[in-house]
């Protein structure tokens, strides 16, 4: 099955999460406060702020947002930073970013995905253009969990029925990190897509790797995802002007 790239550029915008100096925090009942999410345990999030720390359910939350974000309006806007990349059968070398990837025999470069989302540094799809796969280094000093909070609510925001299926702890490339599936609409053209996300954190930056298909797809993707995302290997660190700044306290 072929998905049409016209299609995919609406969707690029989800994929660029950036965060601000605190988070601004909406509850049902109507009150704001700002704070820094340290922990989620359960449905219950654990909120640092200036008077200190309180837990917050799930349910009586409205918002999260994260006041320095830009708006996927600019995002089109932004120029697309030269990456010096090479795609040798199945080894893929990004200098730019430092890391390598081993894909399918068949799979090509995605260069028109990056252009639609600058942060992207690699973007690789399968020949029949039904797989893809978008790796976004973000420069961060912040922790996996406020992290992890941020994209699930831009993820939220995107997509209609958004789900989140998995979510565990794990190992990549030797560093700490999330590995997350989720599946929405996209509400910029009502068709289902399924997602596999690794989040793996470095010394003063994470890295996402994006999987993504149909979601009817998505099974019989899932096991060529991972095998992709194991041989995810970082040879030196990301550089800054590879890596968009997120201040972060």
């Amino acid at each position: 099955m072929r998905i049409c790239t016209k299609y995919m550029a609406g969707l690029l915008f989800c994929f660029a999460c950036i965060c601000a100096v605190a988070e601004q925090i909406e509850l049902k009942n109507g009150t704001k406060f700002t704070g820094t999410v340290v922990a989620v345990q359960g449905d219950i999030f654990r909120v640092k702020t200036a008077y200190g720390e309180i837990q917050v359910p799930r349910s009586d939350l409205v918002t999260i947002s994260f006041p320095g974000a830009n708006s996927a309006d600019n995002i089109t806007e932004k120029q697309s930073a030269p990456v010096e990349e090479t795609l040798s059968g199945t080894s893929y070398i990004n200098r730019t970013g430092g890391f390598e990837l081993t894909v399918p025999e068949g799979w090509v470069l995605g260069p028109e995905l990056r252009k639609q989302q600058p942060d992207i540094i690699a973007a690789l799809k399968s020949a029949d253009q039904s797989q893809f796969v978008v790796v976004t280094p973000e420069k961060f000093a912040g922790n996996l969990t406020t992290y992890e909070v941020f994209c699930e609510t831009q993820y939220q925001a995107k997509f209609q029925d958004y789900k989140r299926i998995e979510k565990s702890e794990i190992k990549l490339d030797g560093r700490p990190g999330i590995r997350m599936i989720f599946q929405g609409v996209s509400s910029t053209n009502h068709i289902g897509l399924k997602f596999l996300v690794y989040i793996l954190q470095y010394e003063d930056k994470m890295v996402r790797l994006t999987f993504f298909t149909l979601e009817p797809l998505f099974t019989d993707s899932l096991p060529v995802f991972e095998r992709i995302a194991g041989t995810y290997r970082l040879h030196k660190p990301v550089s800054v002007a590879s890596a968009r700044l997120l201040p972060h306290d």
